[in-house]
């Protein structure tokens, strides 16, 4: 989302959506912040509060934003005025010399300045993330504060106790030395009143930005509803729902004389809930089997006739279609990535199969919530009302904003493995996977993301740097590099 888009209109609002669903950011940069910018931030901030259900916090954080904005931009406005100035930003007596007249004469020849900015690659970026626990709100800008800006900041967040309203701060401290407005007592004590705390506004430098964080508490009615209607959901699904017609073939493989059995297995490697069927099986004699083979040794290949049968209480039979069809597809291409991920960057550390199965699995929630039932879906609705739970708050179940959890207590209550489980829990965050198996949940991570990227519903930079930093992928080029090679080798 650039500078040049005027309002929400020109973008696609699925993106909103996409990252919402996936835990990924939404990045806005501008390098000017003229009024159709600082609307259209204020549009996309609306429409993302609203995705997530936490429209409470519109008013405060939007008036918040358009303060810490403003600050940013006023920060870079200062070099290009030091500059000018032959001023040395980092000297204290060059600080002081040049804040003598940095407001009047910035604000007399303002265009100037703003030119100047753009010309220099100074930017301001706006990061909103929703998490399954918070919402994190960044502002950063490529202007490093010095030593004096840096004291004013933790001397104003070190008093923020000694008011108890915005009132309060005007009746006591105005400071005018910078244009700085309310500054950050007022956005501090504005943001308590939607759950900040002190410790969750953070001002800090990198080697190449300064960055205000902000940690926002999620509406604790919704986040209760979402964990109730999430589990309402999960009591409905006992049974593997799979193709018709795919079982009609297999069947048919299955009674040959001689059946195939490499082909046989390979056909149930395509298709996810084929596989969970099978591991669901495998898991009633051992909860071991993290591997399509192993489960195929586990129950015995004679068996496979009776697993696959119409008869199986455990399968529920239902309709392809082209949606679906693109569920099913997309689940077997993000293992495919995996698969080749572990056999290029980490062969020795994890076993290739067993990652094609974790990342085939990841959405299986996602998958449950698409052929759900008008009677199951009727029992949720029942459950919930019971229960006071909020339509906001069911809706973010239906729309799969929590099909990491749900996915998580669905394979468990399946008896599937923990890996397993554990894989599809953390798939979406592996910044909080247990660190034992972070660079496994990393692997179907990437995955995810990439065959999310390679189909342009989301950009490069929603990709978590951490991760791609750990496979080598140092450039949005290389990873285009990686996406066509793998596409080539496809075969669904």
């Amino acid at each position: 989302m650039k500078e040049s888009e005027k309002d929400l209109q020109t973008i696609d609002r699925q993106k909103i959506k996409t990252a919402v669903k996936l835990h990924t950011p939404i990045e806005i940069t501008t390098y000017t912040l003229p009024r159709n910018m600082d609307m259209y931030i204020r549009d996309v901030t609306s429409e993302f509060l609203e995705e997530c259900n936490q429209q409470h916090m519109n008013k405060y954080l939007g008036f918040c934003l358009g303060e810490l904005l403003t600050n940013a931009k006023k920060a870079n406005t200062k070099r290009i005025y030091f500059r000018d100035k032959k001023l040395d930003i980092t000297k204290s007596e060059d600080y002081k010399k040049g804040m003598l007249t940095f407001k009047e004469d910035t604000l007399n020849n303002i265009d100037y300045y703003m030119a100047e900015q753009r010309k220099a690659g100074l930017y301001i970026k706006l990061n909103l993330l929703y998490t399954e626990d918070n919402l994190i709100v960044e502002i950063r800008n490529n202007s490093i504060m010095c030593k004096e800006e840096k004291e004013r900041i933790e001397y104003k967040l070190k008093n923020v106790k000694q008011y108890k309203s915005e009132n309060d701060v005007f009746k006591n401290i105005l400071d005018q030395t910078e244009g700085a407005g309310l500054g950050i007592i007022i956005i501090v004590l504005m943001l308590q009143k939607v759950g900040l705390k002190k410790e969750d506004y953070k001002v800090y430098t990198t080697d190449t930005e300064t960055i205000t964080q902000i940690t926002l508490p999620l509406n604790t009615e919704i986040q209760t509803g979402i964990e109730t209607a999430c589990l309402e959901c999960v009591k409905t699904q006992t049974k593997v729902p799979v193709f018709e017609d795919e079982i009609e073939e297999l069947t048919m493989e299955l009674k040959e004389a001689e059946p195939d059995k490499k082909k046989i297995i390979d056909r149930i490697t395509k298709d996810v809930t084929l596989t969970a069927l099978l591991l669901k099986t495998a898991a009633k004699i051992s909860r071991d089997c993290c591997k399509i083979s192993s489960a195929v040794e586990t129950v015995g290949f004679n068996k496979l006739a009776e697993i696959y049968s119409k008869d199986n209480p455990d399968l529920r039979l239902i309709k392809r279609s082209q949606d679906k069809k693109k569920l099913w597809k997309r689940a077997y291409t993000v293992a495919f990535y995996a698969y080749n991920f572990v056999l290029n960057f980490a062969e020795e550390e994890f076993s290739a199969e067993e990652v094609f199965v974790f990342a085939l699995l990841h959405d299986i929630e996602n998958i449950l919530m698409e052929v759900i039932t008008r009677e199951q879906a009727t029992l949720v609705k029942n459950a919930v009302q019971k229960k006071g739970v909020s339509q906001k708050a069911l809706k973010m179940v239906v729309t799969n904003c929590c099909t990491a959890k749900g996915g998580c207590i669905v394979t468990t209550n399946w008896g599937f493995p923990v890996k397993i489980s554990e894989a599809i829990r953390y798939h979406n965050n592996p910044d909080i996977a247990p660190k034992n198996i972070k660079k496994l949940i990393s692997l179907v991570y990437l995955a995810d993301m990439i065959d999310y990227y390679s189909t342009g519903d989301i950009d490069f930079y929603q990709i978590n740097e951490k991760v791609l930093k750990l496979f080598g992928v140092d450039s949005e080029a290389k990873l285009k590099t990686i996406v066509a090679r793998v596409q080539e080798k496809i075969n669904y």
